[in-house]
């Protein structure tokens, strides 16, 4: 991987100057990659207001001990120092995406890249886990059901135009500000073939415990996407943005803009109720 460098900004992102900065080892000894994750967040709730968490990896090669795996680092002096999490509770897991949810908890959304072919856990679900501690460890590990993690294509034949679709894709995550429920929209390829195509957001309306409502966004290929919500007080103000590699071959970023009520008035996934 390539070096680290953390910048920061003074005036609101017109200027960065690269500052010194350290992110340590985790308890198993590796220093995580911070490349393919979604951005970090700012905590504002719980006991560690102003920690800064972003989601990480640490790379293994395959049958290496422990196996690879998605983390998160957190940094509590303004980010000159960062430290690793616990390792995220499902292996061969990486790009994740997490939230700060109303109650301080942090929900933090994982693909996973890498499998055993002959054990259950061959399946194209979106792993999950939960922080209560503010990233410093996850548990509550679940796969949610109306969630691909990208393609869902799990056959062995390598086929198409891009065969690792089937193993996982680097999608979108956000919350709404929302003061009133912990509204999450997600991003990803919404397909049973192999090939990286439909792009769709599903939302949740509960925290990432159902995802009763999903829609169609981009019809044509897709593949690694990202989500942004519009700053209350700003022009920008309850517009989404998704940004997400499409066109030929994934020539170029492309974004599309939306509303929440627009996904609202998507279709029903049967997971949850949407009232």
């Amino acid at each position: 991987m390539g070096p680290l460098r953390v910048f920061r900004s003074v005036d609101h992102g017109r200027s960065w100057d690269c500052i010194d900065a350290q992110v340590l080892p985790d308890r198993n000894g590796y220093v995580p990659a911070l490349s393919m994750s979604e951005h970090g967040v700012t905590l504002q709730h719980g006991s560690h207001p102003g920690r800064l968490l972003r989601p990480a990896r640490v790379y293994n090669a395959p049958g290496a001990e422990p196996p690879r795996y998605a983390c998160a680092i957190f940094s509590d002096d303004g980010g000159t120092t960062w430290h690793a999490s616990a390792p995220f509770p499902e292996p061969g897991t990486g790009e994740g995406a997490l939230v700060e949810l109303r109650d301080g908890s942090v929900y933090y959304s994982a693909r996973k890249s890498c499998f055993d072919a002959t054990a259950d856990a061959f399946h194209s679900r979106r792993h999950a886990a939960r922080s209560r501690d503010g990233g410093e460890t996850w548990q509550e590990l679940t796969t949610a059901a109306a969630l691909p993690d990208g393609p869902r294509y799990r056959g062995e034949e390598r086929r198409g135009s891009n065969f690792n679709g089937h193993f996982g894709m680097f999608a979108g995550l956000v919350r709404v500000p929302e003061n009133k429920r912990d509204i999450l929209l997600y991003s990803n390829a919404d397909t049973p073939t192999h090939e990286r195509v439909r792009g769709t957001v599903w939302a949740s309306l509960d925290g990432g415990q159902s995802w009763p409502v999903k829609r169609l966004v981009h019809e044509g290929p897709f593949a690694y996407s990202a989500l942004a919500a519009g700053r209350p007080g700003t022009p920008s103000e309850g517009w989404i943005y998704l940004l997400f590699e499409g066109g030929n071959c994934y020539d170029g970023g492309r974004i599309a803009r939306f509303r929440l009520d627009w996904v609202l008035d998507g279709v029903r996934t049967g997971d949850g109720q949407l009232g």
